[in-house]
């Protein structure tokens, strides 16, 4: 049996038989049978955990690089009824599809915040003293739960999300012995609004940084790393001399433990460390000054006490900052960066950079090669980061722990104690140096700072920011921050459209791109004086010219392409139609019913109701029934397939397109051959070495 973690739909039949399994002998109530389930298999047929097991080890789904939570726990229940039945659930969470979930696989992550939220339901249950979540059905207690909820002051997010777990349970019913329907239920959100406290109803959106203070943290962070990239190898050789350093006590130590010298002490000793330390063959600020003194890097590096390491560690905080701050990355994002992310292409007499990474917004629970364009520091952020972990990476690599060996590749790493493994950036250190950071920095907030934090943050909650943004205190940095601040100032000095940040950001929608973005258009246009008179004129030749394209469109012979320009061709031979006139159009226009907003490519009918879903390129919009293409707009086409054709070939020149690669030129190249078919526009076909079928 294999978790719905990472399994293909074929294996969900063997999963159904054991699923029937776990049902009938829960429904027995044959619970020492249960308890003996194998509840969590790694990928090598493994049993990790058992289902009488109160923690279920996930770490071998879990990617280590960006999740800290790695098991779910179930030791928070002392009722056997309700324990049981929880990890039931949890079972079929990971083993059965249930009627709520879209496809078969599901996310480590899913699954351990579904767990999070039962456990919170369960513990309700049980301080009523119920025996089963059916409990809920009857309408009083109900009720009863959700003045609980309210009682608990949470905020509306956190609420819809356990009536999103409800609902789920609820969904299982049919195919599960645990009942549950709940009558006169409303939807997630509106009982989250209902339940949640006061204070926390609105879903706080990340912050943007004010300018002033963001130039001075980025600042920082860039001298950092502009400072310590020359010395980036001078900085390995040292630590990896410190660590050799350890080892060669540790071993001394080891060794008259293992002879029998000293019988008084043991590697678990308290005093062990003590030891080690005392056998140093060289004091660590005796290795450092030997590297540094007389050197011009004196001054760079400072020889005190633990000194060492925490600059080190700082170094590589700066690095994570700038590579974040550059290109808008999630959080994972910048996690699955490696020593050759930076990437560089020379198209055209222009020279673009990029970063390599994988995200899974566009393919759930399975990560996806993708690139982020940047700035050329990100080159020396990289390169930075990945000498300062080449020596961890090799311990990592000679480790028999397959953890150890999947985490080897990332250039995250810190090594706080020698004695033990490196391990991924935690969270505590990457907040830590933040703050040393901003002090450095001097990021402290003053009154146009907040004045302009206003601006370019609209969806505030007022409850939270005060308590976080203060005047006369540094600004408190996290890393979304600078996905943020990325967009909102791409879209403050005009260097990124909607679509671009959807792009950048791989959004799968165009309104979330548009939400990264608020605050950018205000701030632009804080200073600029509007004449009311020019903007009701703008507003009437907007809509004059939008009614003339209209009325030509359906009072012509012009020829149209698109599924809605074909659609407009066949209303023309409707007498009856509403669009006969000017006027009437006119109306329609005035009215807001009838919008055209056009692109490079063609005309949309959609208006700015169009969420552009899964669609990173207007030109991707080809098969769209809202599309309008007409003879301008064909040139278009026709100037698009010239240089997608080039694109590929100066691309093929530097390195081999893969199917997936191709596979998105040449989809663009087909549609743009289709329009010019329809236009009788002369072209060359192309075709690729590898054939992409159409489907």
């Amino acid at each position: 049996m294999k978790p719905l973690l990472s399994i293909p739909e074929n294996l969900l039949q063997e999963n159904n038989i054991l699923i029937e399994r776990v049902i009938e002998l829960y429904e027995k109530q044959n619970f020492e049978e249960l308890k003996k389930v194998p509840a969590m298999i790694d990928q090598d047929g493994h049993t990790v955990s058992f289902f009488g097991d109160n923690e279920w080890d996930l770490s071998c789904y879990v990617d280590t690089k960006i999740v800290t939570k790695r098991s779910a726990t179930f030791n928070h229940l002392e009722s056997p009824a309700l324990l049981f039945e929880q990890k039931l659930l949890a079972f079929l969470s990971l083993y059965a599809v249930g009627s709520f979930r879209k496809g078969a696989i599901i996310k480590p992550t899913t699954f351990l915040n579904r767990n999070m939220h039962l456990t919170q339901i369960y513990k309700f249950l049980e301080s009523v003293q119920a025996s089963s979540v059916s409990f809920l059905n009857h309408p009083i207690q109900f009720s009863r739960y959700c003045e609980h909820l309210k009682s608990l002051k949470m905020s509306a997010a956190y609420i819809s999300k356990i009536f999103s777990v409800i609902n789920w349970i609820e969904g299982l019913s049919e195919e599960s012995p645990i009942k549950l329907q709940i009558v006169n239920k409303e939807h997630n959100r509106e009982m989250g609004r209902k339940l949640g406290c006061s204070t926390k109803l609105v879903e706080e959106q990340y912050y943007a940084i004010p300018s002033r203070l963001m130039q001075l943290i980025y600042a920082k962070a860039i001298k950092y790393v502009e400072d310590y990239h020359p010395i980036r190898t001078l900085l390995l050789d040292i630590n990896t001399e410190l660590y050799e350093n350890y080892q060669i006590a540790k071993s001394i130590v080891d060794a008259k433990i293992s002879t029998g010298q000293w019988k008084w002490l043991t590697k678990s000793s308290p005093q062990y460390r003590i030891e080690v330390f005392k056998a140093n063959p060289h004091k660590p600020q005796d290795i450092v000054n030997s590297y540094i003194k007389g050197t011009p890097y004196e001054n760079l590096i400072s020889t005190g006490k633990g000194r060492f390491s925490g600059l080190y560690n700082h170094l590589l905080v700066c690095c994570f900052v700038v590579c974040g701050a550059f290109t808008g990355m999630r959080r994972s994002e910048i996690f699955g960066l490696h020593e050759n992310s930076f990437k560089s292409l020379q198209l055209n007499d222009q020279t673009y950079y990029s970063l390599q990474s994988m995200h899974s917004k566009m393919t759930p629970a399975v990560a996806e090669k993708a690139e982020w364009l940047t700035s050329p520091i990100t080159e020396k952020a990289i390169e930075l980061a990945a000498t300062l972990t080449q020596h961890m990476r090799m311990q990592l690599m000679q480790s028999t722990d397959r953890a150890d060996y999947e985490i080897a590749s990332s250039i995250w790493l810190v090594q706080h104690r020698k004695s033990e493994m490196p391990n991924i950036l935690g969270s505590p250190t990457i907040f830590g140096h933040y703050k040393r950071l901003i002090i450095e920095s001097d990021a402290i907030v003053n009154e146009a700072d907040y004045e302009e934090f206003a601006l370019l943050n609209p969806n505030l909650n007022i409850h939270a920011y005060k308590q976080k943004i203060i005047i006369g205190k540094p600004w408190a940095l996290t890393t979304h921050q600078l996905r943020r601040t990325f967009a909102v100032f791409g879209k403050r000095y005009n260097l990124l459209s909607d679509v671009a940040i959807k792009q950048q950001y791989k959004h799968l929608y165009l309104p979330m791109a548009q939400w990264y973005a608020e605050g950018g258009v205000a701030s632009k246009i804080k200073h600029v004086k509007v004449d009311s008179e020019l903007n009701n004129l703008l507003q009437e030749v907007d809509r004059e010219v939008t009614t003339q394209l209209l009325f030509q469109w359906y009072n012509s012979d012009d020829k149209l392409f698109g599924k809605k320009g074909l659609d407009v061709v066949k209303d023309r031979q409707n007498t009856a139609v509403k669009y006969s006139t000017w006027d009437a159009l006119y109306a329609q226009v005035s009215a807001g019913r009838v919008t055209i907003s056009g692109t490079l490519h063609s005309y949309c009918m959609a208006g700015y109701e169009c969420r552009m879903e899964k669609v990173v390129s207007p030109t991707n919009c080809f098969n769209c029934e809202n599309v309008v293409i007409d003879q301008t707009k064909s040139q278009a086409w026709q100037k698009r397939h010239q240089w997608i054709v080039e694109t590929i070939t100066e691309m093929e020149e530097h390195t081999k397109l893969s199917q997936s690669q191709l596979s998105h030129f040449i989809t663009q190249l087909r549609a743009a051959e289709k329009v010019m078919d329809y236009f009788e526009i002369g072209y060359t076909p192309y075709k690729p070495e590898i054939e992409i079928r159409q489907i």
